[in-house]
């Protein structure tokens, strides 16, 4: 008898249709005459908590750091325990004589099994499967093609590593700075980690950066060109010999005289051309990619997407795998592709050009990696049964999924080349011959905007263009000049920040860290030297919130107080990707053999030694303690009685009236900041992430002070612009 452990139910169910036979299903596994198949819930062992290691972890104390966790002590997480129980019970089954490691084929998901399998002590053989695309016949194919679990221990081993490494630094750190932060009168937890305060550091820099902007002018140059009756603009392209810093002309005085001894000239046409071009459907979804593009078509979370995905995957079964960090597909699935759109096909518009024989770039076996792209299932959910979330989400996913099977955008581009004096200008203009699959999603809107191609669509100066040729002479009416200003760089949002957090390396100064990053991620299409996950992205941008390291101020993420000081007190390893970019390159050693998961843990707590005894949290601003006895007050008196208003955990009170003033409003908290600011100001700035009560759809307002006797609060909505 096999028994199968798959990482997740759906892929469980995926190996019992694939083996066939007569299954019954139990509770917690299926068994047919053959084989047993049953599944964790993603990690469903954990390592225990750090007084189980060392009763003196048990109180904070920075005498005991940096924590030792290593060997990991692994129990079972509380609500998977009736499955790991269920699990243990089948690995010592006497009829059970082999185990089919299934998790996913990447160092996570090998971890995941594995760590099972040493918690129970399992001393039975276990072969590998692997699966990344659980159309059937690629689960057939996967299945009938077995490898040695012992070929993949150096994969268990990077995760491991990376798993124990990441607790031993997150709790160190953390209790190293809320210690000395408590002493002081902080109330909470400064809590530090590998990715998350590296994200707060991104943020952090933006933001600075963007408030100390000191703005510049800079200058380009329009040239306006006659041919004939006709005339039209170019670009000015700075030559060999401009006077450029940075790439940009400052000198006013160039710019204005150059203009003028162009004026009147005669003006050469060096180079024209119509070509035909076209435009392939962008890939279908990964969730980095789906997350931002709804988070600015929809308004929503990144939080929210994911949480929506996973409902989509695990109640309706409506699509695939959600947390892919993979856009493209297998050929199993441009098998499958006909049965897929024929089930798709009543919420599809049927005067769409849909073909299931068109095969997109995105089908492409070599490019998948531990899953696919994130696509529709058969399994077509009822519309009017989904919130409009889910719906908006899903129909996001279907309609991505079935443009693959349109046709290409196709369009003619007229380009001209100009030489007048010694500068040079270009123009460009397009004109759409075939709409393609972009009457379904509409332009893909990643394009950097190119003023030389600003003529975009408009037909009128694409068929002037069409008709000039090489070596015609024109006429240098004029030359404009326009002054710009330099601006700052934009505030990161949600959708900027996820994907600034697959890039990472390119906000990195140091050459070997950057280069370090880069080699981390050379074999991933969608990562380009990045830090945290597609799955745990979302969680730390709201766990930053929750701490109240970050804020959301008209969608715009902003640090606060808090922020800015943790940042300022950690050293430049702990905000920079320093650390994943050193771990990555000792990880890649472990798996390869070169280095035991020992020495690296053993290395850490040298360098945790260090980082620990430099802790300082003497920039962190902290509220006066309250009198002994006395709950922390507010700065701001009561507007009604002018007494103090004391802060408890769910309300504002004033201890000398009946003013009050509630947490949470709408289902989102309130903090003690805000509330100072309605007393004080009597509104707040524009607020982000209220759930309304009547439809459970997310808004954003401004909070205003009804009355200033109870404390009754009212919603401020902002106009929104035309």
């Amino acid at each position: 008898m096999r028994l199968f452990i798959a990482e997740k139910p759906a892929v469980a169910n995926d190996i019992v249709k694939a083996l066939g036979g007569d299954f019954t299903r139990k509770d917690g596994y299926f068994e047919s005459g053959t084989d047993i198949v049953t599944n964790c819930f993603g990690h469903i062992i954990e390592s225990q908590p750090p007084e189980n290691y060392n009763p003196a972890y048990k109180l904070w104390s920075l005498q005991t750091l940096p924590l030792k966790l290593f060997p990991v002590k692994y129990q079972p997480k509380e609500s998977s325990a009736h499955q790991v129980k269920t699990i243990l019970e089948l690995l010592k089954r006497g009829d059970v004589t082999e185990i089919v490691h299934a998790g996913d084929p990447d160092d996570e998901g090998q971890l995941l099994v594995d760590e099972v399998l040493e918690y129970a002590r399992n001393t039975k053989p276990v072969k590998r499967v692997l699966i990344n695309d659980n159309t059937l016949p690629a689960v057939k194919k996967a299945l009938a093609n077995l490898k040695d679990n012992r070929d993949f221990k150096g994969m268990s081993l990077k995760a491991l590593a990376r798993s124990v490494a990441d607790a031993v630094y997150g709790f160190s750190m953390t209790r190293a700075y809320t210690i000395p932060a408590k002493a002081r009168g902080y109330q909470g937890v400064l809590s530090v980690g590998r990715v998350q305060t590296p994200v707060l550091g991104l943020i952090v820099k933006r933001t600075r950066a963007h408030q100390s902007h000191d703005a510049s002018v800079y200058y380009t140059m329009t040239g306006h060109f006659v041919r004939g009756n006709d005339v039209f603009t170019a670009s000015w392209k700075p030559g060999e010999f401009a006077p450029l810093i940075d790439k940009r002309l400052i000198d006013r005085a160039w710019a204005y005289g150059t203009a003028s001894t162009l004026e009147g000239k005669r003006a050469t046409v060096e180079a024209a051309a119509v070509d035909d071009k076209e435009t392939a459907a962008p890939l279908p979804f990964n969730l980095l990619r789906l997350q931002r593009w709804v988070i600015k078509k929809y308004k929503l979370t990144a939080q929210k997407v994911q949480d929506i995905t996973q409902t989509l995957k695990d109640t309706h079964k409506a699509i695939t795998y959600n947390r892919s960090d993979c856009s493209y597909l297998s050929d199993e699935q441009f098998n499958s592709a006909p049965a897929t759109l024929a089930a798709l096909k009543g919420i599809l518009n049927p005067n769409f050009d849909i073909d299931a024989t068109r095969k997109s770039k995105a089908f492409d076996n070599s490019k998948v990696t531990a899953h696919t792209a994130i696509i529709p299932t058969n399994n077509v959910p009822d519309l009017n049964r989904l919130s409009n979330d889910e719906r908006n989400v899903y129909m996001e996913i279907v309609n991505l999924y079935a443009a693959q099977f349109m046709p290409r955008k196709t369009y003619k581009e007229a380009s001209i080349a100009i030489k007048s004096g010694d500068e040079s200008f270009v123009v460009r203009a397009k004109k759409t011959t075939n709409i393609g699959f972009e009457v379904l999603i509409g332009s893909d809107g990643e394009d950097d905007f190119d003023e030389d191609s600003a003529n975009d669509g408009d037909n009128s100066v694409f068929e002037l263009l069409s008709k000039i040729r090489t070596g015609e002479q024109l006429t240098t009416n004029k030359v404009i000049v326009n002054e710009k200003k330099t601006t700052p760089p934009p505030l990161f949002t949600e959708s900027s920040l996820l994907g600034a957090l697959v890039r990472v390396a390119d906000y990195v100064t140091n050459p070997e860290i950057k280069k370090l990053l880069k080699e981390k991620d050379k074999d991933k299409k969608d990562e380009h030297g990045g830090i945290g996950t597609p799955a745990t992205r979302a969680a730390i941008l709201e766990t930053l919130k929750k701490r109240n390291y970050i804020t959301v101020e008209k969608g715009k993420l902003i640090p606060t107080e808090t922020g800015y000081a943790l940042f300022d007190s950690l050293p430049d390893n702990a905000v920079n990707p320093d650390m994943t970019a050193l771990w990555s390159e000792k990880q890649t050693a472990i798996e390869n053999g070169e280095l035991s998961v020992e020495q690296f843990i053993n290395e850490l707590y040298i360098e945790l030694e260090g980082l620990v005894a430099e802790a300082n949290v003497d920039n962190l601003k902290v509220e006066p303690r309250a009198v002994a006895g006395q709950a922390q007050r507010l700065e701001s008196p009561c507007p009604n009685c002018g007494k103090d208003i004391v802060i408890r955990p769910k309300v504002c009170a004033c201890t000398g009236c009946e003013f009050k003033i509630y947490k949470t409003l709408s289902s989102k908290v309130l903090t003690d900041k805000q509330i100072d600011t309605l007393i004080t100001k009597g509104i707040t700035s524009e607020l982000k992430g209220f759930v309304s009560n009547k439809n459970n759809k997310e808004f954003s307002a401004k909070v205003k002070l009804v009355d200033k006797v109870t404390g009754k609060l009212g919603f401020e909505f902002v106009a929104k612009k035309a």
